[in-house]
Parts: C-alpha cells; sequence; structure tokens
C-alpha cells in the first residue's frame, strides 16, 4: 500500500513538474512576444518623435514665409502709397499706362484712343 501511495505521489509529483514546465514554456513564448512587441512600440515612437520634429520645423518654416510675404506686401503697399502721394504738378492729369494702373489699383483710367 505504501508502495501504491508513494507510486501515485511520485506521478502526481512528475505530472506536476510537467504542468509546470508547459507554463514556464508558454509564459516564455509569451515574454519573447512580449519583448517584440515592446522593440516595436520602441521603434514606432522613436519615428514618432522625429515626425514631430519635422512638423515643428516645417511649422517653423511655414511662419517664417508667412512673416517675409507680411513684410513684403507691407513694403509694396508703402511703395504703392508712396507714388499715390507723390506731388506731380502739371503732370498730374496725364492719363496712367493702364498697367501702371492696374497694379495701383485703379482700374478705372480710360484706354488711350
Amino acid at each position: 500500500m505504501i508502495d501504491k501511495i508513494g507510486t501515485m505521489a511520485l506521478i502526481a509529483a512528475l505530472v506536476a513538474c510537467l504542468g509546470l514546465a508547459g507554463a514556464l514554456w508558454w509564459q516564455s513564448s509569451d515574454m519573447d512576444r512580449l519583448e517584440d512587441d515592446n522593440a516595436r512600440l520602441e521603434r514606432n515612437a522613436n519615428v514618432m518623435a522625429g515626425q514631430i520634429d519635422l512638423a515643428r520645423q516645417s511649422a517653423a518654416v511655414a511662419a517664417a514665409h508667412a512673416q517675409r510675404e507680411r513684410d513684403l506686401n507691407a513694403k509694396a503697399s508703402a511703395t504703392i502709397e508712396a507714388i499715390r502721394n507723390l506731388q506731380l504738378g502739371e503732370c498730374a492729369d496725364a492719363p496712367l499706362d493702364p498697367d501702371l494702373a492696374d497694379l495701383l489699383g485703379r482700374r478705372d483710367v480710360p484706354a488711350e484712343d
């Protein structure tokens, strides 16, 4: 009877050891999958950080272009206003060239016949 109980205990211990080995093997493969996922996510995070830096640089370039356009527009407006305010004396009533009139925003100048 003791031999039978001892044999059963050894079989139970062997089954428990096999069960634990299977669980460890399953956890090991799960850990490998999780490590691969973690490496992939870290690469994605690095790529996204690079994209964020590029977006910031693009925004800075766009802001610089917009500022340049505003500066050019202000300078052109000042030049046009200076031309409009010229004291021309006798020449003030002379007809303007149609292209120049268009540039100055005065499209109501009659065309020359």
